[in-house]
């Protein structure tokens, strides 16, 4: 049907693919209300507006098999107790040929994610981190389990190889967070980088894809958590997309605060990157 979300892929018990929303926003350090990012973005992804092909001319809706698996109720909870529900979801619709959607919340989520995937698959896998922060703090404002530190507490946990880890659009690190990205070996591609030779290719044997919306331009996503001058164009965005050279065992969208938004252009740019993500790895 036409109004169906995710551009009209069909729903199914016999799903390849499964969306998940964690609205949690606790560690976000400037703007809050990423909470409410799982509703506007599944709303962003209607039919009524969506055909269901990708750009790549791949139809969705004969690839995919949707089961919408809700949100996770948050309130009043611990980051480790939000990570274990969502560790039991995952383990109790795991199949190695489906792919998971989690739509956050703040960036956090990722470290649930990506362990909670990484344990009920037993497989190795790299992280392809899209954000404009390289999220390499120690702790921040107290916190280990920030938004600002997801990707050393994945790599300082052991739970994703540093070397496995590419971070794309970053424009605002500190020295320190270079510093460890270089001694353990996570391979940094600056927005610069990207305008100076846009060509970006990605390679990987097998990764998780996740996506702050802030890697983009406040231009083409002003309602994040964080926004930072002098990103990426949600084309240039797209481009990088189409060529990736790897298998995925799941992505996310985080960082996305509606109430700062402006007629829906960073949830309708959130969409985009979900479904040339679908038509890229369409199984």
């Amino acid at each position: 049907m036409d109004e169906l979300p995710f551009f009209g892929i069909p729903f199914s018990e016999d799903a390849n693919f499964y969306v998940l929303g964690i609205p949690w926003d606790n560690s976000s350090s400037f703007r809050r209300g990423a909470r409410k990012a799982p509703k506007e973005i599944r709303e962003a992804t209607t039919g009524l507006l969506y055909n269901s092909f990708s750009e790549t001319l791949v139809d969705l809706s004969r690839v995919w098999k949707l089961k919408d698996l809700g949100d996770i109720d948050v309130s009043n909870r611990e980051f480790m107790d939000v990570y274990e529900e969502v560790s039991a979801i995952i383990r109790a619709n795991y199949k190695k040929e489906a792919l998971f959607l989690f739509l956050g919340g703040d960036h956090s989520i990722t470290y649930q994610t990506v362990r909670a995937l990484k344990e009920a698959s037993g497989e190795d896998f790299g992280l392809i981190y899209f954000d404009a922060h390289p999220d390499l703090y120690e702790e921040y404002m107290g916190n280990k389990y920030s938004h600002a530190c997801v990707v050393r507490r994945l790599v300082e946990e052991e739970i994703v190889n540093p070397r496995d880890i590419i971070q794309i659009g970053i424009r605002a690190p500190t020295q320190d967070q270079i510093n460890f990205a270089r001694e353990k070996g996570i391979r940094i591609i600056t927005t610069k980088d990207v305008y100076n030779n846009p060509v970006v290719n990605v390679r990987m044997k097998k990764a998780y894809l996740s996506f702050d919306m802030d890697v983009l331009d406040p231009a083409y996503a002003p309602g994040v958590g964080n926004p930072e001058p002098g990103g990426l164009s949600t084309r240039e965005l797209i481009e990088i997309i189409h060529r990736f050279e790897c298998e995925i065992v799941g992505f996310d969208i985080v960082e996305l605060c509606p109430e700062y938004d402006y007629k829906g252009i960073s949830s309708f740019a959130a969409a985009k990157i979900i479904r040339e993500v679908l038509g890229k790895f369409g199984r």
